[in-house]
Parts: structure tokens; C-alpha cells; sequence
């Protein structure tokens, strides 16, 4: 099959599956169109008499009260994306601390940037699981070069950020936090990837009061408590925590350490044992 034949079954795929999931939802074209997507270029869609543009497809798939990624989730011929797949196996590494693991995930003559990038995300990881630095100053270079030329902040500038915090200085990694919250794309990207931006931040939040960057910190910190909200569990427990150590740190308390030590056999009384593990292992890197 030629390039423009994959194109255009990839295309008739998606007209096929984008009408089957309207109709199965219960939507005619005048309940999805907008000021900006009439019901007319639905039509057409549908048809196979033309095609949407990226900016039309995201409006058609928001019209039916979905987000691109479950639209696409669902479709039957759907692949995962290059970096969905990778993370999921730097994951998998991550949670087995299989630091060989993580190495065969390495591109030692890399060409293209973004295999660079994931390299560098890679090392990131093991630096994170075993202290070993591999991180080299072409490296962070590469980063900061890369993240703070970005037009635009998509879900993969997000990861890319989140995972390579320890390659940039504290000063850009602050910084292009706030640049990130700052985005004209913040409003879409907490809409269809919402849970990705909250725990960049938190993320971002441990990473300052682990380097003692207390006041940075605190406008994280202020930031998420306008952003989490009740679903999200998780990331205010892992904020409330580092709340505590970030205490601890500057008082050196040893009630506040306890607190945190009692804090994490309540998460895995109550089940919650990976988060446990998680901070436990912040905890015995930091103490």
C-alpha cells in the first residue's frame, strides 16, 4: 500500500468511526456544531466530501462531550503513541527500579532531537532510582534550549518538562513552570489533559521543597490548591506530605518527621502502598 492509500484509509477510518460514535451517543449534527463548525462541514465529514481540520476535529470530538484522548482510545485501529509506549516502559522500569532496564531504553548514537530527548528523560529516571548521574551538560542544554523555545504547550512539552526536572537549573525549571501555567493553552490542556498538568505541577511543587526553594514552592503550592479539587486524592495527599517536610527541613523537628512516618503507614493501612513507597523513597534520599 502507497503512503497516500494508508492516508486515505487512515481517513475513511476516522469518518467511519466518528459518525458510528455520533450516532451511538445520540447526537445530530445541530447539537455539535459551534460558531465555529457548522453542522454543514459535519456533513461532509461524514460523507468523505472533505476533511476537517485539526481545529474542526478537535471542536467535532468536543461536541459529543469527549476528550481526544478517549475519542481515540476507543477507536478499533487507535495505536499508542511512540511516547505514550515509552513511558509506559520507563514506568515499568521505574516501579522495579530495574536500572539495566532503563538503560536499554537508551539511544547511544542518536541523531534525531527527539531521540536525544528521551535519552535525557531516560537518565533522568535513573538518576531519580539510583543516584547515578549520567546527565551531561549537552544534555541540559538541550532541555532548556528546547523547552524555552516552545511556541505552544502540548502534552508532550508537559512530559518532557515533568520528567526532566533534575536536567534543568531550579531557576528554569520555576520558571517555566509559571510559563506553562501562564500559557494561552492552559484552559485546553487542563480540559483534555488535566490530570497530566496537576501532577507536572506536583511534581514540580516536591522537586522546589526538595531543593529547598521554599518561597517557589509556596506559589506552586498556591497554584495547586486552585487546581485540585476532590477527584484529585492523590496529589493533595503527596502535596500535604511535602507540606510537612518542608517544615521539617527548616525546623528539623523530630515530631514533624514522625508525622510524616505515621502519615505513610496510614496510605498503606488504608491500601494506598505504591504512593507510600514513592515518598518513602523522597524520604530516605532527602533524611
Amino acid at each position: 500500500m502507497t503512503k497516500l492509500q494508508e492516508e486515505m484509509s487512515e481517513q475513511m477510518e476516522l469518518r467511519t468511526f466518528y459518525q458510528k460514535t455520533r450516532e451511538e451517543r445520540g447526537y445530530t449534527y445541530g447539537e455539535i456544531e459551534t460558531g465555529y463548525l457548522h453542522s454543514s462541514q459535519i456533513s461532509r465529514f461524514e460523507k468523505g466530501e472533505s476533511m476537517f481540520s485539526a481545529e474542526c476535529l478537535l471542536l467535532a470530538i468536543q461536541g459529543l462531550n469527549m476528550t481526544p484522548t478517549e475519542f481515540f482510545a476507543l477507536m478499533p485501529t487507535y495505536e499508542p503513541s511512540r511516547l505514550h509506549i515509552f513511558m509506559k516502559q520507563m514506568s515499568d522500569y521505574a516501579i522495579t527500579n530495574d536500572i539495566e532496564g532503563m538503560k536499554k531504553l537508551l539511544k547511544p548514537r542518536a541523531k534525531k532531537k527527539i531521540d536525544k530527548i528521551y535519552n535525557v528523560m531516560v537518565k533522568v529516571a535513573i538518576f531519580d532510582s539510583s543516584g547515578k548521574n549520567l546527565i551531561t551538560d549537552n544534555d541540559r542544554k538541550l532541555i532548556q534550549d528546547y523547552l524555552t523555545s516552545i511556541k505552544q504547550w502540548t502534552l508532550f512539552e508537559i512530559d518532557v518538562f515533568s520528567n526532566c526536572l533534575e536536567a534543568l537549573s531550579l531557576k528554569e525549571a520555576y520558571y517555566l513552570g509559571l510559563e506553562m501555567l501562564d500559557s494561552d493553552e492552559l484552559s485546553n490542556l487542563l480540559y483534555s489533559h488535566a490530570d497530566v498538568v496537576k501532577r507536572t505541577l506536583v511534581n514540580l511543587y516536591v522537586h522546589m521543597v526538595c531543593n529547598e526553594q521554599y518561597t517557589r514552592a509556596n506559589r506552586i503550592k498556591n497554584e495547586l490548591d486552585e487546581l485540585l479539587d476532590a477527584w484529585d486524592m492523590e496529589g493533595k495527599i503527596i502535596v500535604y506530605i511535602f507540606e510537612t517536610f518542608s517544615k521539617f527541613k527548616r525546623e528539623k523537628s523530630s515530631e514533624l518527621f514522625e508525622e510524616i512516618q505515621s502519615d505513610i503507614q496510614v496510605l498503606k493501612k488504608f491500601g494506598i502502598v505504591d504512593l507510600a513507597k514513592r515518598i518513602e523513597m523522597f524520604m530516605a534520599k532527602e533524611h
